[in-house]
């Protein structure tokens, strides 16, 4: 399938109907501002939007009107006792049918090849997830991971870096609403979980079966480590935070187009 990855320069459009959206969260939020800090990856599948504007569909592919299949947005999160900048990787949602096709992985690529050259120094990447195949997906492209599950190849932090611990307090004290996390959640620093993060109103709609295996990673042992650290139903979500820098990404990307390969 022919995948075209724009970014979304902000800000859309408000909603012809002037209702909020149900989940009122990032960049699903009806506020006149809740693009100002985002940074949207869409995928669409078919013609480019912007080669059918200009005229210029030539590919068998480009027949197909474009359509929208996926998209993930992200955002910096101030953390001041961390050095470098701190991205959050926010909310990725894709339709059913590119489901295990390496779509989140594209994605992320894209996100990464937009922002690394901006640091080139490098930078942390959160993610706040209760979907396995995020979890281990970002646990295989970024570096510095923690929590890091036993499969990892290479050098596995034991215990978190003082970076780890000042974003996950920053996170825990200041972007518990940017996050959609329960004030009511219970911050557990050992596994680095939020404990009932999802479990209000507010998050319902984002609630994932853990038994779902669609919801899986194919790195069997790295899903179960993430499954441990997590409560069956209660809306937990684990913290994982990650480095990424200009090396890594060409890392990841070469990994990404190893896997897709196979």
């Amino acid at each position: 399938m022919h995948y075209v990855f724009p970014f979304l320069p902000p800000p859309w459009p408000p909603s012809s109907s002037g209702q909020a959206n149900r989940a009122d969260y990032q960049c699903l939020s009806s506020r006149p501002d809740a693009l100002k800090d985002k940074l949207i990856v869409v995928a669409y599948s078919g013609a480019d939007p912007e080669r059918v504007d200009e005229g210029k569909m030539n590919r068998e592919s480009d027949q197909q009107p474009p359509r929208a299949v996926a998209f993930t947005s992200a955002m910096y999160l101030d953390v001041p006792d961390v050095a470098h900048v701190v991205l959050h990787t926010g909310l990725t949602v894709a339709v059913p049918s590119v489901h295990r096709k390496g779509i989140l992985g594209e994605l992320f690529a894209q996100l990464f090849l937009h922002v690394v050259p901006l640091n080139p120094e490098g930078m942390w990447v959160t993610t706040l997830a209760a979907v396995f195949s995020s979890l281990v997906l970002s646990e295989k492209v970024l570096s510095k991971t923690y929590p890091c599950p036993p499969t990892r190849q290479g050098h596995r932090l034991l215990q978190p870096l003082p970076e780890h611990l000042a974003i996950a307090r920053a996170i825990d004290e200041r972007h518990r609403a940017q996050l959609l996390i329960s004030q009511d959640a219970e911050w557990d620093a050992e596994r680095f979980v939020f404990r009932g993060s999802m479990d209000w109103d507010a998050a319902e709609v984002f609630k994932k079966d853990a038994d779902d295996p669609k919801l899986w990673h194919r790195d069997k042992e790295a899903t179960a480590f993430f499954g441990g650290l997590m409560r069956p139903g209660k809306g937990d979500e684990v913290l994982m935070v990650g480095f990424v820098d200009e090396e890594r990404l060409r890392e990841g990307i070469a990994w990404q187009r190893q896997k897709s390969r196979m």
